[in-house]
C-alpha cells in the first residue's frame, strides 16, 4: 500500500509539472487572449485556453495509470467512451476559445460527446432516493446520464469566472473523489481521479489570483465532462446506489449556484445561454470581495462537501441523501450572506 501511494504521489507531481509547463507555454505564446468587456471580472488582457494543459496532462495520466497496472481492472468501453467524449468537448471548447461559437454548436458538441460515452456503456443504472431506497433506472438511465453529462459540463463552464475558482475546486473535488473511490474499493476510478487532481493542480499554479492565464472552455468543459463521467463510472461499481451521489455532492456548490441562477434568470425571461455576471460568486465579487476571497470561500465549501461525501460513503450508505442536508444548509447560508452583502453595499 505504501509503495502504491508513493507511486501515486510521484505521478501526481509529474503530471502537475506537465500541466504547469503546458499552461506556461500557452501564456508565453499568447495564442489566445481574453479581452476585458462589460461581463468580465478581469481588467487586463489575459491569455486563455490554458486548460489544454489540464486536458493533455489528464489523458497522459490516465494512460500511465492503466499502462503501469495500478488500475484494478482493464480499461473497457465505458472508460474509452469517457475519454473520447471528454476530448470532443475539449476540442469544441478550444474552438470556442479561439472564436466564440453559437450556443447551438457548443451544445451539439456536448451532445455528441455524451452519446459517445453512453455508447460505451457509461450509463447510470441505479440510484438511492430518500424514502424510497435503491431505484433501478432501466432505460431511463440513458436519459438521466445524458442530462447529467451535458448539465455538469455546462455548470462547470459557467462557474469558471474568477481567478483560480474552477481549478481549485477541481483539485479538491477530484482528490476527495479519489479517496471516496478507494473507500468503496474502486481503485481504477480513484486512479483516474488522481490524474484529474494532478493536472488541475499544475494548471492552478498559473491560474491562482492574480491569474497569468485563464482555463478557457477547453479546460472547463473538459473538467465538467470528466467529473460527470467519473461519477458514472463510480456509480456502476457499487450496488447500493449511494455512489451515484458522490460527484453531485462534491460539486454541490457549483450545481446550486448554476441552478439557482438559471431559475432566477428564467423567471425574468432572460436567455439562459447568454453570458452574464449574475452567479452568486460573481455577485459576491461585485460586492467588493476580491478574487482571492471568493476563491478561498468556494474552496472551503468544496472541502466541506468533500468531508460530507466521505461521511456518506463510510457512515451513511443506506441514507446517502442525509449528507445533502448540511451541504444545502451551507449553500443557503452562503446565498443569504451574498444578498446581505449586496444590500450593505447598496
Amino acid at each position: 500500500m505504501i509503495g502504491f501511494l508513493i507511486v501515486h504521489f510521484v505521478l501526481l507531481a509529474g503530471l502537475a509539472a506537465i500541466a504547469a509547463l503546458l499552461a506556461w507555454a500557452m501564456a508565453r505564446g499568447r495564442l489566445l487572449v481574453d479581452l476585458p468587456n462589460a461581463r468580465s471580472s478581469h481588467a487586463l488582457p489575459t491569455p486563455r485556453g490554458g486548460g489544454i494543459g489540464i486536458v493533455v496532462a489528464t489523458l497522459i495520466g490516465w494512460l500511465l495509470f492503466w499502462r503501469a497496472g495500478f488500475a484494478t481492472r482493464p480499461a473497457g468501453t465505458a472508460e474509452f467512451g469517457l475519454a473520447f467524449g471528454a476530448v470532443v468537448v475539449a476540442l469544441a471548447g478550444l474552438l470556442d476559445d479561439r472564436r466564440a461559437q453559437p450556443a447551438a454548436i457548443k451544445l451539439g458538441a456536448q451532445a455528441i460527446a455524451a452519446v459517445l460515452a453512453l455508447g460505451g456503456g457509461l450509463v447510470l443504472e441505479r440510484v438511492a432516493l430518500p424514502g424510497i431506497g435503491v431505484v433501478e433506472l432501466g432505460p431511463a438511465g440513458y436519459v438521466v446520464s445524458f442530462l447529467w453529462l451535458v448539465g455538469l459540463t455546462n455548470a462547470f463552464n459557467f462557474m469558471d469566472g474568477l481567478d483560480g475558482l474552477a481549478a481549485s475546486t477541481a483539485v479538491i473535488a477530484a482528490s476527495f473523489l479519489a479517496i471516496a473511490a478507494h473507500l468503496v474499493g474502486d481503485g481504477s476510478t480513484a486512479a483516474l481521479a488522481w490524474s484529474l487532481a494532478a493536472a488541475s493542480l499544475g494548471f492552478l499554479l498559473l491560474n491562482r489570483p492574480p491569474a497569468r492565464i485563464f482555463m478557457g472552455d477547453v479546460g472547463s468543459q473538459f473538467l465538467g465532462f470528466a467529473f460527470a463521467g467519473l461519477g458514472l463510472l463510480l456509480a456502476r461499481r457499487a450496488p447500493d446506489g449511494a455512489t451515484a451521489l458522490v460527484v453531485p455532492l462534491l460539486l454541490f456548490h457549483f450545481l446550486f449556484d448554476t441552478i439557482v441562477t438559471a431559475i432566477a434568470r428564467a423567471r425574468r425571461g432572460a436567455k439562459l445561454w447568454q453570458a452574464h455576471r449574475e452567479h452568486l460568486y460573481q455577485r459576491l465579487n461585485r460586492s467588493g470581495v476580491g478574487h482571492i476571497g471568493v476563491t478561498l470561500w468556494l474552496s472551503a465549501m468544496a472541502a466541506l462537501n468533500g468531508i460530507f461525501t466521505l461521511g456518506m460513503v463510510t457512515v451513511l450508505p443506506v441514507a446517502a441523501w442525509l449528507a445533502f442536508v448540511p451541504a444545502l444548509w451551507l449553500q443557503l447560508v452562503y446565498a443569504y450572506a451574498v444578498r446581505r452583502r449586496e444590500q450593505d453595499e447598496a
